[in-house]
Protein backbone atom coordinates (compact mmCIF):
# COMPACT_ATOMS: atom_id res chain seq x y z
CA UNK A 1 0.00 0.00 0.00
CA UNK A 2 2.83 2.36 0.93
CA UNK A 3 4.54 1.63 -2.36
CA UNK A 4 1.39 2.63 -4.21
CA UNK A 5 1.16 5.85 -2.18
CA UNK A 6 4.80 6.63 -2.91
CA UNK A 7 4.11 5.99 -6.58
CA UNK A 8 1.15 8.42 -6.56
CA UNK A 9 3.26 10.95 -4.70
CA UNK A 10 5.99 10.69 -7.33
CA UNK A 11 3.47 11.18 -10.12
CA UNK A 12 2.03 14.21 -8.31
CA UNK A 13 5.47 15.72 -7.75
CA UNK A 14 6.41 15.12 -11.39
CA UNK A 15 3.17 16.70 -12.57
CA UNK A 16 3.65 19.75 -10.36
CA UNK A 17 7.29 20.08 -11.45
CA UNK A 18 6.34 19.82 -15.11
CA UNK A 19 3.55 22.36 -14.68
CA UNK A 20 5.89 24.80 -12.94
CA UNK A 21 8.45 24.24 -15.69
CA UNK A 22 5.83 24.95 -18.39
CA UNK A 23 4.68 28.10 -16.58
CA UNK A 24 8.29 29.28 -16.46
CA UNK A 25 8.74 28.97 -20.22
CA UNK A 26 8.34 32.10 -22.29
CA UNK A 27 4.99 32.13 -24.12
CA UNK A 28 6.32 34.45 -26.83
CA UNK A 29 6.77 33.34 -30.41
CA UNK A 30 7.92 34.80 -33.72
CA UNK A 31 7.05 33.20 -37.04
CA UNK A 32 8.28 34.09 -40.53
CA UNK A 33 7.17 32.54 -43.80
CA UNK A 34 8.45 33.50 -47.25
CA UNK A 35 6.60 32.25 -50.29
CA UNK A 36 5.65 33.09 -53.88
CA UNK A 37 2.12 33.68 -55.16
CA UNK A 38 0.94 33.26 -58.77
CA UNK A 39 -0.59 36.74 -59.07
CA UNK A 40 0.63 40.33 -59.60
CA UNK A 41 1.76 42.36 -56.63
CA UNK A 42 -1.24 44.71 -56.73
CA UNK A 43 -3.75 41.85 -56.66
CA UNK A 44 -2.05 40.09 -53.74
CA UNK A 45 -1.79 43.33 -51.77
CA UNK A 46 -5.46 44.22 -52.31
CA UNK A 47 -6.53 40.73 -51.24
CA UNK A 48 -4.56 40.87 -47.98
CA UNK A 49 -5.63 44.48 -47.43
CA UNK A 50 -9.31 43.43 -47.26
CA UNK A 51 -10.04 41.41 -44.11
CA UNK A 52 -13.39 40.39 -45.59
CA UNK A 53 -11.48 38.14 -48.04
CA UNK A 54 -9.35 36.29 -45.49
CA UNK A 55 -12.00 33.65 -44.83
CA UNK A 56 -10.89 31.94 -48.07
CA UNK A 57 -7.70 30.73 -46.35
CA UNK A 58 -7.99 31.30 -42.60
CA UNK A 59 -10.73 31.15 -39.96
CA UNK A 60 -11.72 34.81 -39.68
CA UNK A 61 -15.11 36.16 -38.60
CA UNK A 62 -16.65 39.60 -38.62
CA UNK A 63 -18.37 40.25 -35.30
CA UNK A 64 -21.64 42.14 -34.82
CA UNK A 65 -19.73 45.23 -33.70
CA UNK A 66 -17.84 45.28 -37.00
CA UNK A 67 -14.56 44.04 -35.56
CA UNK A 68 -12.79 40.87 -36.73
CA UNK A 69 -11.61 37.75 -34.89
CA UNK A 70 -8.93 35.48 -36.34
CA UNK A 71 -8.41 31.86 -35.25
CA UNK A 72 -5.25 29.80 -35.77
CA UNK A 73 -5.25 26.09 -34.95
CA UNK A 74 -3.14 25.36 -31.86
CA UNK A 75 -2.65 29.10 -31.19
CA UNK A 76 -6.07 30.50 -30.39
CA UNK A 77 -8.55 33.22 -31.38
CA UNK A 78 -7.73 36.92 -31.25
CA UNK A 79 -9.22 40.28 -32.29
CA UNK A 80 -7.39 41.70 -35.33
CA UNK A 81 -7.39 45.14 -36.93
CA UNK A 82 -5.38 47.04 -39.51
CA UNK A 83 -2.58 49.21 -38.15
CA UNK A 84 -0.39 50.57 -40.96
CA UNK A 85 -0.45 50.32 -44.73
CA UNK A 86 2.02 51.30 -47.42
CA UNK A 87 0.09 50.72 -50.67
CA UNK A 88 1.40 47.78 -52.69
CA UNK A 89 4.46 47.46 -50.43
CA UNK A 90 3.51 46.31 -46.91
CA UNK A 91 0.72 45.93 -44.35
CA UNK A 92 0.71 45.66 -40.56
CA UNK A 93 -2.12 44.35 -38.38
CA UNK A 94 -2.62 44.47 -34.60
CA UNK A 95 -3.60 41.25 -32.84
CA UNK A 96 -4.90 41.70 -29.29
CA UNK A 97 -4.20 38.84 -26.85
CA UNK A 98 -5.54 39.76 -23.40
CA UNK A 99 -3.52 42.85 -22.49
CA UNK A 100 -0.76 42.03 -24.97
CA UNK A 101 -0.69 43.61 -28.44
CA UNK A 102 0.99 41.43 -31.03
CA UNK A 103 1.74 42.20 -34.67
CA UNK A 104 1.26 40.61 -38.06
CA UNK A 105 3.39 41.99 -40.89
CA UNK A 106 3.13 41.43 -44.65
CA UNK A 107 5.48 42.66 -47.37
CA UNK A 108 5.19 42.25 -51.13
CA UNK A 109 7.87 42.19 -53.83
CA UNK A 110 7.22 41.89 -57.54
CA UNK A 111 8.76 38.95 -59.40
CA UNK A 112 7.60 39.27 -62.99
CA UNK A 113 3.91 38.34 -63.04
CA UNK A 114 4.23 36.75 -59.58
CA UNK A 115 4.71 38.13 -56.08
CA UNK A 116 7.19 37.23 -53.36
CA UNK A 117 5.48 37.55 -49.98
CA UNK A 118 6.97 37.76 -46.50
CA UNK A 119 4.68 36.98 -43.55
CA UNK A 120 5.81 37.69 -39.98
CA UNK A 121 3.75 37.06 -36.85
CA UNK A 122 4.68 38.05 -33.29
CA UNK A 123 2.56 36.85 -30.39
CA UNK A 124 2.13 34.90 -27.19
CA UNK A 125 0.46 31.61 -26.34
CA UNK A 126 -2.02 31.75 -23.48
CA UNK A 127 -1.57 29.44 -20.50
CA UNK A 128 -4.07 26.83 -21.65
CA UNK A 129 -2.47 26.64 -25.10
CA UNK A 130 1.01 26.37 -23.56
CA UNK A 131 -0.09 23.37 -21.52
CA UNK A 132 -1.84 21.65 -24.43
CA UNK A 133 0.93 22.17 -26.95
CA UNK A 134 3.99 21.79 -24.71
CA UNK A 135 5.04 18.43 -26.12
CA UNK A 136 4.71 19.73 -29.71
CA UNK A 137 7.71 22.00 -29.23
CA UNK A 138 8.54 25.60 -28.39
CA UNK A 139 5.86 28.26 -28.98
CA UNK A 140 7.55 29.40 -32.21
CA UNK A 141 7.49 25.83 -33.57
CA UNK A 142 3.82 25.41 -32.67
CA UNK A 143 2.92 28.77 -34.22
CA UNK A 144 5.01 28.13 -37.34
CA UNK A 145 3.37 24.75 -37.98
CA UNK A 146 -0.10 26.19 -37.45
CA UNK A 147 0.32 29.26 -39.67
CA UNK A 148 2.02 27.23 -42.41
CA UNK A 149 -1.29 25.44 -43.00
CA UNK A 150 -2.98 28.79 -43.62
CA UNK A 151 -0.19 30.03 -45.87
CA UNK A 152 -0.53 26.86 -47.95
CA UNK A 153 -4.27 27.51 -48.26
CA UNK A 154 -3.55 31.07 -49.41
CA UNK A 155 -1.14 29.84 -52.10
CA UNK A 156 -3.68 27.29 -53.35
CA UNK A 157 -6.39 29.97 -53.42
CA UNK A 158 -4.34 32.13 -55.76
CA UNK A 159 -3.48 29.17 -57.99
CA UNK A 160 -7.16 28.35 -58.41
CA UNK A 161 -8.39 31.91 -58.81
CA UNK A 162 -5.63 33.56 -60.84
CA UNK A 163 -3.49 31.02 -62.65
CA UNK A 164 -6.19 29.02 -64.44
CA UNK A 165 -7.87 30.62 -67.45
CA UNK A 166 -9.42 29.79 -70.81
CA UNK A 167 -9.52 31.71 -74.10
CA UNK A 168 -11.74 30.91 -77.10
CA UNK A 169 -12.51 32.66 -80.37
CA UNK A 170 -16.22 33.42 -80.77
CA UNK A 171 -16.30 34.57 -84.39
CA UNK A 172 -17.27 37.77 -86.15
CA UNK A 173 -20.08 39.81 -84.62
CA UNK A 174 -21.63 43.09 -85.66
CA UNK A 175 -23.21 45.47 -83.18
CA UNK A 176 -25.73 48.17 -83.98
CA UNK A 177 -25.48 51.79 -82.87
CA UNK A 178 -25.21 51.83 -79.07
CA UNK A 179 -25.77 54.79 -76.76
CA UNK A 180 -23.67 54.88 -73.62
CA UNK A 181 -22.53 57.01 -70.71
CA UNK A 182 -18.92 56.82 -69.60
CA UNK A 183 -16.09 58.09 -67.47
CA UNK A 184 -12.39 57.99 -68.42
CA UNK A 185 -10.12 55.86 -66.23
CA UNK A 186 -6.60 54.47 -65.86
CA UNK A 187 -5.74 51.14 -64.23
CA UNK A 188 -3.00 48.56 -64.04
CA UNK A 189 -3.92 44.94 -64.66
CA UNK A 190 -3.56 44.42 -60.93
CA UNK A 191 -6.02 47.15 -59.93
CA UNK A 192 -8.46 46.81 -62.85
CA UNK A 193 -10.96 44.64 -60.97
CA UNK A 194 -11.11 47.09 -58.05
CA UNK A 195 -11.49 50.12 -60.33
CA UNK A 196 -14.23 48.35 -62.29
CA UNK A 197 -16.28 47.66 -59.17
CA UNK A 198 -15.91 51.23 -57.93
CA UNK A 199 -16.68 52.81 -61.31
CA UNK A 200 -19.74 50.63 -61.81
CA UNK A 201 -21.18 51.51 -58.42
CA UNK A 202 -20.71 55.23 -59.04
CA UNK A 203 -22.02 55.37 -62.61
CA UNK A 204 -24.95 53.07 -61.84
CA UNK A 205 -25.98 55.34 -58.97
CA UNK A 206 -25.83 58.30 -61.36
CA UNK A 207 -28.02 56.47 -63.88
CA UNK A 208 -30.59 55.49 -61.26
CA UNK A 209 -30.73 58.99 -59.78
CA UNK A 210 -31.38 60.44 -63.24
CA UNK A 211 -33.80 57.69 -64.39
CA UNK A 212 -31.47 56.54 -67.17
CA UNK A 213 -32.32 53.05 -68.45
CA UNK A 214 -29.32 50.70 -68.66
CA UNK A 215 -29.65 48.16 -71.49
CA UNK A 216 -26.76 45.71 -71.07
CA UNK A 217 -23.45 44.74 -69.53
CA UNK A 218 -20.84 47.39 -68.68
CA UNK A 219 -17.88 47.60 -71.05
CA UNK A 220 -14.49 49.23 -71.41
CA UNK A 221 -13.39 51.18 -74.47
CA UNK A 222 -9.62 50.75 -74.70
CA UNK A 223 -7.55 53.77 -75.62
CA UNK A 224 -4.17 52.00 -75.71
CA UNK A 225 -2.56 48.55 -75.92
CA UNK A 226 -1.15 46.56 -73.00
CA UNK A 227 2.53 47.08 -73.70
CA UNK A 228 2.91 49.40 -70.72
CA UNK A 229 0.79 47.15 -68.49
CA UNK A 230 -1.46 50.15 -67.81
CA UNK A 231 -4.87 50.57 -69.38
CA UNK A 232 -6.31 53.89 -70.49
CA UNK A 233 -10.00 53.37 -71.09
CA UNK A 234 -13.55 54.67 -70.83
CA UNK A 235 -15.74 52.76 -68.39
CA UNK A 236 -19.15 52.67 -70.05
CA UNK A 237 -22.74 51.57 -69.50
CA UNK A 238 -25.03 51.05 -72.51
CA UNK A 239 -28.24 53.05 -72.22
CA UNK A 240 -31.53 53.20 -74.13
CA UNK A 241 -31.99 56.86 -75.02
CA UNK A 242 -29.94 59.82 -76.15
CA UNK A 243 -29.27 62.14 -73.22
CA UNK A 244 -27.65 65.53 -72.85
CA UNK A 245 -24.99 66.17 -70.23
CA UNK A 246 -23.17 69.40 -69.48
CA UNK A 247 -19.39 69.83 -69.44
CA UNK A 248 -19.57 70.11 -65.65
CA UNK A 249 -21.02 66.63 -65.27
CA UNK A 250 -18.69 63.88 -64.09
CA UNK A 251 -19.96 61.56 -66.85
CA UNK A 252 -20.25 61.97 -70.62
CA UNK A 253 -22.53 60.62 -73.34
CA UNK A 254 -21.62 59.12 -76.71
CA UNK A 255 -22.78 56.60 -79.30
CA UNK A 256 -20.89 53.59 -80.64
CA UNK A 257 -21.53 53.37 -84.39
CA UNK A 258 -22.41 50.11 -86.09
CA UNK A 259 -19.16 48.11 -86.24
CA UNK A 260 -17.91 44.63 -87.13
CA UNK A 261 -15.85 42.90 -84.42
CA UNK A 262 -13.92 39.70 -83.96
CA UNK A 263 -15.02 38.34 -80.58
CA UNK A 264 -13.00 36.28 -78.14
CA UNK A 265 -14.00 34.94 -74.72
CA UNK A 266 -11.73 35.08 -71.69
CA UNK A 267 -12.64 33.07 -68.60
CA UNK A 268 -10.43 34.06 -65.67
CA UNK A 269 -8.50 37.01 -64.33
CA UNK A 270 -7.61 40.11 -66.33
CA UNK A 271 -3.89 39.38 -65.98
CA UNK A 272 -4.48 37.04 -68.95
CA UNK A 273 -5.77 39.81 -71.24
CA UNK A 274 -2.41 39.97 -73.00
CA UNK A 275 -2.60 36.27 -73.87
CA UNK A 276 -6.14 36.76 -75.15
CA UNK A 277 -5.11 39.62 -77.43
CA UNK A 278 -2.25 37.51 -78.82
CA UNK A 279 -4.72 34.76 -79.70
CA UNK A 280 -7.01 37.31 -81.36
CA UNK A 281 -4.12 38.56 -83.47
CA UNK A 282 -3.33 34.98 -84.54
CA UNK A 283 -6.95 34.55 -85.63
CA UNK A 284 -6.88 37.84 -87.55
CA UNK A 285 -3.76 36.73 -89.42
CA UNK A 286 -5.21 33.28 -90.07
CA UNK A 287 -8.42 34.64 -91.58
CA UNK A 288 -6.71 37.45 -93.51
CA UNK A 289 -8.59 40.15 -91.62
CA UNK A 290 -7.45 43.66 -90.83
CA UNK A 291 -7.91 45.63 -87.64
CA UNK A 292 -10.13 48.66 -88.02
CA UNK A 293 -7.75 51.29 -86.66
CA UNK A 294 -10.48 53.92 -86.69
CA UNK A 295 -12.35 52.09 -83.92
CA UNK A 296 -11.48 51.06 -80.39
CA UNK A 297 -11.33 47.58 -78.89
CA UNK A 298 -14.12 46.83 -76.40
CA UNK A 299 -13.96 44.69 -73.27
CA UNK A 300 -17.47 43.58 -72.30
CA UNK A 301 -17.81 42.58 -68.64
CA UNK A 302 -20.34 39.76 -68.76
CA UNK A 303 -19.32 38.57 -65.30
CA UNK A 304 -16.79 40.44 -63.22
CA UNK A 305 -15.97 41.81 -59.78
CA UNK A 306 -19.42 43.39 -59.99
CA UNK A 307 -21.04 39.93 -59.85
CA UNK A 308 -18.50 37.76 -58.02
CA UNK A 309 -15.22 38.32 -56.22
CA UNK A 310 -13.79 35.02 -57.50
CA UNK A 311 -11.63 35.68 -60.60
CA UNK A 312 -12.02 32.09 -61.85
CA UNK A 313 -15.70 32.92 -62.42
CA UNK A 314 -15.13 36.13 -64.41
CA UNK A 315 -16.29 36.04 -68.04
CA UNK A 316 -15.16 38.70 -70.48
CA UNK A 317 -15.75 39.26 -74.18
CA UNK A 318 -12.99 41.03 -76.11
CA UNK A 319 -14.30 42.75 -79.21
CA UNK A 320 -11.60 43.73 -81.72
CA UNK A 321 -12.85 45.99 -84.56
CA UNK A 322 -12.04 44.51 -87.97
CA UNK A 323 -12.50 45.03 -91.70
CA UNK A 324 -12.62 42.11 -94.08
CA UNK A 325 -10.13 41.78 -96.89
CA UNK A 326 -11.12 39.98 -100.05
CA UNK A 327 -8.62 37.63 -101.62
CA UNK A 328 -9.15 37.29 -105.40
CA UNK A 329 -10.05 33.76 -106.45
CA UNK A 330 -8.58 32.18 -109.51
CA UNK A 331 -11.03 31.46 -112.33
Amino acid sequence: MKIFQYFLLLILMATVSLTVFIFAQSPSFEVEHQFTVDAPKEIVYEHINDLNLWSDWVDLKKEKDGNYTITFDEIGSFPIKEEYKYPYDSLTFDISNDETISNMFWSFERQGSKTNVTFILHGQLDLKTKLITFFQGKPSIVASTSTQKNINSLIVYFIKQYKDFNISIDGEKEIEDTNYIFISKKSTLGTLNIDIAKSYQEIQSFAQANHIEITGDPFLILKNNLEGKELNYDFALPIKDTIYLSENDLYSFNTLPKTLYLDAKLEGNYVHLDSAFHKIQEEINKKHLLKNTNKHTLIVLEQSMINTRFPAEWKTTLKTPIVKTFTPTEE
